[in-house]
Formats: C-alpha cells, structure tokens, sequence
C-alpha cells in the first residue's frame, strides 16, 4: 500500500536527520514540539522546494538556451574569424554530410528529451504535489516524535542490543559522511562551477552547475569534465580569433577552476566529516549509480546510504560469525 510513497517517506526522514540540529534551537526557545516542528518545516520548504522549483525551471530554459547555440554555431561555422590551416580542417570536417546529420540528430534528440521531461513534469505535478505533502508530513512527525520513536526500537531490539547500536551508530556516521561528506560538498562544487562560469561569461552557468554538481558525486569523473574543455575552448578560441581577452579567461578560468572547483573537496571533506564517518568511494560510486537506475534522481541520495549500510551489516554478521568460531575452538 506504501510502497509508492516509499521515496517519499525516506525523503522526509532524511531531511529530519539534516534539520534535527535546528529543531533542538527551535525547542529550547520555544518549548512547543509541535511549532518547533512546524516552523522548521517551514523553513526547509523555504531553503529547499521553492529553489528547486526555480531551479527546475531555469535548467528547462538553459537547456533551450544551449540547443539552439550550438545549432547557431553550426549554421555560422566554427572558427569563421579564424584562417589558418587548423580551423580550415575543422570546418571541413563540420561540414561534411555524415558528421553534419548526425550532430543534428544529437541536438534533437537532447531537444526532444528536454521538451518532454519538461511535459512529463506538468503533467505529474498532482503526483509530485502528493509526494511532497507525505514528505513534509514524514519531515513534521520524525521531528516531534523522533526521540520517542528511537526509544521504542531500542526497547524492541533489547534482545540484540549489542549489534542494534552499532547498526544505529554507524548508520548516523554513514548519514554524516554521505550528506556532509559528498552532497554538501557536490553542492559547494556546482555553486563555485556556476560562478566562475558566469563571471568568465560562459553561457547557461546554472546549467553547467547543476551537471558540475552531479559530477562531483562520481569519483571517476568529477567536476573536471565540465571545466577543463571549457577552459580550453575559451583559451583555443582566443588564439584562432587572436583575441587576448578571451586566452586570460581561458586560462583565469582554469586556474579558478582547479583552485575552488577541482581542489575544494580535498580540503573541505576531512574538515566536515573526519575519518571515521568516511564512506567508501567504490560504495559511493556503485551506490548512486544504482540508486539512480533502481529510484531515479533520489537515488544518488538513497543508493549510497543502502548500499553502505548493507555492508556494514554484513561486516558486523561476518564479525559476530567469527567470534562464535573462536569461543567453540576456546
């Protein structure tokens, strides 16, 4: 009967366990469980949802915004100001028929899926405005009622307490490093991205952030996909125009890049999370990959907490299975 509002509840739990800190603020001045509950539940719909839906919103335009640069640049040519041998090869090799076709069929099919995730989304909004009320509901009740619900599965795993507060335990650090650990530094990623990319004035900076973002939860590619070639094309694009300004952004942009995109995470991630709530980054990986196949856009939030969590447990049931073989040999 809940399995469709699975994602929703979790969500809900998982903005509680993040603004718990505030709520325990609310309560020592006002000392009312349930406006402390509200009043941050407030608040995280106004730091949250109402971005998001800007958010939303403004990646739909930028992705327009992109298409029909790239259709621009293709019409025009590239390198148009440009004449020596180089740039002749890469307009032959632009306008060939093959290459031609298949660039935009590229751009359609991306303009296509634009188009209709961005209906698809209209047409969900009923779903979504469901979703969202289960979600602040979990949020408001896991809030004012948390502490009591804790104590009530303490009392019910007494008989295994022992293994249940190492589970609890390590859940709460796994929670930490997931949440402080790699989505708030994706976050603090995509924003310092989108900047250096507005004030170096490439175009849809929000857009490039938000993929800068996602790219910086898998360690395998990071945030450098997205910020090495466009230094390189402002940098190159600058010595075939012969334009000055446009080789100092390229190279501004990937020193900027490197220093507060590329190297925040070395220094910020030991100084949030330490190293006992570290999270394995083969565990992350796997995790948001198969979280986003098997929950969607959520998934690169549930899939690593489950994933780790499930080998945590299977590392406390191997442990507990060898300690029992000890004390038979004993």
């Amino acid at each position: 009967v809940i399995k469709p509002l699975l994602l929703a509840i979790f969500l809900g739990a998982l903005l509680a366990y993040i603004a718990y800190p505030i709520y325990k603020l609310s309560l020592k001045r006002i000392n009312n469980k349930t406006i402390s509950s509200l009043l941050v539940c407030l608040l995280v719909f106004l730091v949250f949802v109402i971005p998001l839906t800007f958010l939303v919103k403004s990646l739909v335009q930028e992705s327009y915004i992109i298409y029909l640069l790239v259709k621009q640049k293709l019409a025009v040519g590239l390198f148009r100001n440009c004449e020596n041998t180089f740039c002749e090869a890469i307009r032959t090799f632009g306008h060939n028929e093959f290459v031609n076709t298949q660039t935009k069929e590229w751009i359609k099919t991306i303009t296509n899926w634009v188009i209709q995730k961005g209906s698809t989304l209209l047409i969900s909004l009923p779903k979504i405005a469901l979703n969202l009320f289960v979600t602040f509901l979990t949020l408001f009740y896991f809030l004012k009622d948390g502490e009591e619900l804790l104590r009530k599965l303490n009392h019910y795993f007494s008989s295994h307490q022992k293994n249940y507060l190492i589970i609890i335990s390590r859940l709460k650090e796994i929670l930490h490093g997931v949440v402080y650990g790699y989505l708030l530094i994706a976050l603090i990623q995509g924003f310092f991205g989108a900047l250096g990319f507005f004030i170096f004035g490439i175009s849809s900076p929000l857009f490039w952030g938000v993929i800068m973002a996602f790219l910086a939860l898998i360690p395998v590619l990071g945030t450098g996909v997205i910020w090495v070639p466009a230094s390189l094309i402002l940098f190159l694009d600058g010595i075939f125009q012969d334009s000055t300004t446009l080789v100092v952004k390229g190279i501004a942009l990937f020193v900027y890049s490197f220093i507060f995109v590329g190297s925040v995470d070395n220094f910020l991630r030991p100084k949030l999370i330490g190293q006992k709530a570290k999270v394995h980054t083969a565990i992350i990986m796997f995790g948001i990959f198969g979280g986003i196949l098997m929950f969607g856009p959520l998934g690169v939030i549930i899939g690593p907490i489950v994933l780790s969590l499930t080998a945590e447990v299977i590392d406390l049931y191997l442990s507990n299975k060898n300690s029992k073989k000890n004390e038979k040999k004993e």
